[in-house]
């Protein structure tokens, strides 16, 4: 009787190992699945980072040369351009040639 009792015992002891052995590795392929799919998005989310330091990096660029444009704008010099270009006024002590033929 000892030796079935040990038997029986070997094949539950046995049965309970192989069955905590299937899990584990489940558990584990689930884990490695799950662990590739945060690591491609983590690269994703890298790329994305990048472009959009490079985006800011442009518009704090932008907004930089509209501040200096916005600076020229309220300069005498740009009213002075403005004046001759669209208005045609030039100072009293200028002397203008114009052609016969732009007329």
């Amino acid at each position: 009787m000892k030796k079935s009792a040990k038997r029986k015992k070997y094949k539950t002891n046995k049965a309970a190992f192989l069955s905590v052995s299937v899990i584990v590795v489940v558990l584990v392929a689930v884990l490695c699945v799950r662990c590739y799919g945060l690591y491609q998005k983590n690269l994703e989310y890298t790329a994305k980072e990048e472009a959009l330091e490079e985006e800011l990096a442009d518009e704090t660029e932008r907004s930089e040369e509209l501040k200096e444009y916005e600076e020229y704008v309220g300069s005498d010099e740009y009213v002075i351009e403005m004046a001759r270009d669209k208005l045609g006024l030039v100072f009293k002590s200028e002397t203008v040639f114009r052609d016969e033929d732009s007329e």
